[in-house]
């Protein structure tokens, strides 16, 4: 992935922050919680890391995958825009190691609620990794 062309083309600066945030993220096979990102980044100030998450969020280049007892975990889209998150995968997380996964679905999940509109269906499934279970 040619992160500089992904920034230019969601219509964002390409940033040393930006960069590194996507990068990071990108190498991970795992969405990263907020303070491991900070662990990692250490070298930006807090302010300008939430504010670049906010921003790569906003132009549908990463998500939340969980926020969690005050703790949010990040992930790269795949399918999203600036128009908006489209998802199609369960986020998963490892009663274990605790790790938060997005795990695609090979089925689109659809129902309806008498009297009111929907526009987001969150899933959070629990139980034991693969690496926990080896």
């Amino acid at each position: 992935m040619d992160t500089s062309l992904l920034l230019k083309n969601n219509g964002l600066r390409v940033t040393e922050i930006r960069l590194a945030l996507i990068n990071t993220l990108n190498n991970s096979s795992y969405a990263l919680p907020y303070d491991e990102l900070q662990q990692r980044l250490s070298k930006f100030d807090r302010t300008t890391l939430y504010r670049s998450l906010l921003s790569l969020m906003n132009h549908g280049i990463i998500h939340k995958a969980l926020e969690e007892n005050g703790q949010s975990f990040y992930a790269i889209c795949h399918s999203c825009s600036h128009h908006g998150h489209d998802h199609k995968h369960v986020h998963f997380r490892c009663i274990k190691c605790q790790g938060v996964q997005c795990i695609p679905m090979d089925k689109n999940i659809s129902f309806s609620l008498p009297n009111v509109k929907v526009d987001s269906i969150d899933i959070t499934a629990r139980g034991i990794c693969g690496n926990c279970l080896a």
